[in-house]
């Protein structure tokens, strides 16, 4: 909740203007980052099925039957090119993982700390809530109990 230092009657709609502006670039900019996280780990999967495809077909059923050292490069090399395909698709994943995890960590301080604010407030309520419910039922007793 945002406190203005203004009059809130006159200017109503300027900050119900701010609210729903500030509302719809934080529910943009979260919807952005989960697309784009989504775009990333489709592209990441997508060259692991690459890798996975040269793989399989680095060793042709043709090639197999008739192994000569010609035929016998072009398996190593296509075995290696998976390889490095592979190779850098576990290297992004482990970057976009190590991302993922310190926005998370700054996530979730905020998180913890803004509950814990937040049940302290309502602790803080809480305690002058039942304060002056005792107050007034001591000063209910006495007022009752002490005569005049």
């Amino acid at each position: 909740m945002v406190e203005y230092f203004i009059d809130q009657e006159k200017y109503f709609y300027l900050i119900l203007l701010h609210f729903y502006a500030i509302t719809y670039i934080g529910v943009f900019a979260i919807l952005a980052i989960g697309t784009l996280l989504l775009t990333y780990l489709q592209y990441i999967c997508g060259i692991f099925k690459i890798a996975g495809y040269r793989i399989e077909h680095a060793i042709n059923i043709n090639i197999r039957q008739n192994i000569t050292p010609k035929n016998e490069i072009l398996m190593n090399e296509g075995i290696i090119c998976a390889i490095d395909i592979h190779r850098q698709a576990m290297k992004l994943s482990k970057h976009l993982m190590s991302i993922f995890e310190i926005m998370m960590f700054c996530l979730i301080i905020v998180d913890v700390s803004c509950l814990t604010l937040n049940l302290f407030q309502v602790s803080f309520l809480f305690r002058i809530l039942i304060c002056e419910n005792a107050c007034k039922c001591c000063s209910e007793i006495m007022y009752i109990t002490n005569p005049v």
